[in-house]
């Protein structure tokens, strides 16, 4: 196997897991593991938008360019036991691109309809702690729904950056006002704040959080400053809707 065809090959590893969600450190460390494995040691550096893999002397280098649209953890599991697998000899390099292949081509995802159902699930959930009655359940549930199919409408559609979350919490915003004013809710602050949890980054916070105190202050940094444009855009929705509604 030539350098070029390593090279190739542990980038296309690094760019999945890029793609998936995985941490900038972790992405780096396998690698340069799979390099190894397949009997060139290489040096990775990864950003949020690129993965950069090259020989450690320098002569050979790759960059592959990387767009990064949320997270797929099943994706980054299966990259993870593959590249295990590899290093500890349980599968040849020809297997390992064989199956490398195989799951940038079938990346498990689920159907709208269970996606939208476990939304309305996870906007149920701060309630627990707000001891809220089970009309508010329901309306969190409802409205957690709907809003998450604003979200996933505007993101399919469109192509503005950060548009969809607005949209989303628009949705939710306008949907907590209008029960509020039919007498469905007393408490419509409370409502907006179960059922926009299913749009919050929570994931891409930690992951921020865990970059920079591992010393990935670029990657980390540009992360945060991520999560802080997505709930920026969710107040600015939320706030859009209040606006509305005082307008009309």
């Amino acid at each position: 196997m030539t350098n070029s065809e390593v090279l190739s090959i542990a980038s296309r590893t690094g760019v999945l897991l890029l793609s998936g969600g995985a941490e900038s450190f972790r992405i780096e460390e396998t690698v340069e593991y799979v390099g190894i494995a397949l009997g060139l040691e290489v040096t990775c550096y990864v950003t949020l938008t690129a993965v950069i893999v090259s020989t450690t002397d320098g002569a050979n280098s790759i960059v592959r360019k990387v767009r990064v649209s949320g997270f797929n953890l099943q994706t980054v599991d299966e990259v993870n036991d593959l590249s295990r697998k590899l290093v500890s000899k349980k599968i040849d390099p020809n297997e390992y691109q064989k199956e490398l292949l195989r799951i940038s081509k079938n990346v498990k995802d689920y159907p709208i309809l269970y996606k939208v159902a476990s939304a309305g699930c996870v906007s149920m959930a701060p309630s627990l702690f707000l001891q809220a009655s089970l009309s508010q359940y329901i309306l969190m549930f409802v409205i957690g729904m709907f809003g998450y199919s604003g979200y996933y409408f505007a993101k399919s559609r469109g192509t503005i950056p950060y548009s969809s979350e607005f949209v989303g919490s628009f949705v939710i915003g306008l949907m907590a006002i209008i029960a509020n004013y039919w007498g469905l809710t007393d408490n419509a602050t409370q409502v907006i704040f179960g059922a926009v949890m299913p749009l919050v980054p929570g994931l891409a916070i930690t992951n921020a959080i865990r970059e920079i105190i591992k010393g990935e202050a670029i990657s980390g940094i540009v992360r945060a400053l991520d999560a802080v444009l997505v709930v920026s855009a969710l107040a600015t929705g939320i706030a859009a809707a209040l606006e509305f509604v005082n307008f009309v």
